[in-house]
């Protein structure tokens, strides 16, 4: 049994660093994506483990984020999840003001690029 009034005093809490949690502003790129996909549900996590993600950063110190799904219906999908992926990507890049999703076909990037808002920019393709 243990005896509530008995206090240990040889707790050792010198590994802090194991609680603390790193400022996004510390966080590498590889980081910060981890940390975006970690607030979706299992099943869009599996989804996106099949993306490939990039960041385009433009002169006036913003950028879109660049997710090149696998196939249409991956696309798809997660074009019905961009209120979650504008939400995410808030939080973990500032600078970040619009994303695309991007499917490659025939050698062609085909890319609809999105505001924060989930709002449809443009669509394009990269050869």
């Amino acid at each position: 049994m243990i005896d509530p009034d008995d206090f240990d005093d040889d707790l050792d809490f010198e590994d802090e660093e194991i609680l603390k949690v790193k400022r996004i502003s510390e966080m590498t790129e590889g980081e910060k994506l981890q940390r975006f996909k970690r607030f979706f549900d299992s099943s869009s996590r599996a989804m996106l483990q099949d993306c490939l993600f990039r960041i385009e950063n433009y002169e006036d110190g913003t950028g879109t984020l660049e997710i090149l799904c696998p196939n249409e219906s991956v696309q798809q999908r997660l074009y019905r999840k961009k209120r979650k992926i504008t939400n995410n990507i808030n939080t973990c890049w500032s600078h970040i003001r619009w994303f695309s999703l991007c499917i490659e076909q025939d050698g062609k990037l085909y890319c609809h690029k999105y505001t924060r808002n989930g709002d449809l920019v443009l669509s394009y393709t990269n050869s």
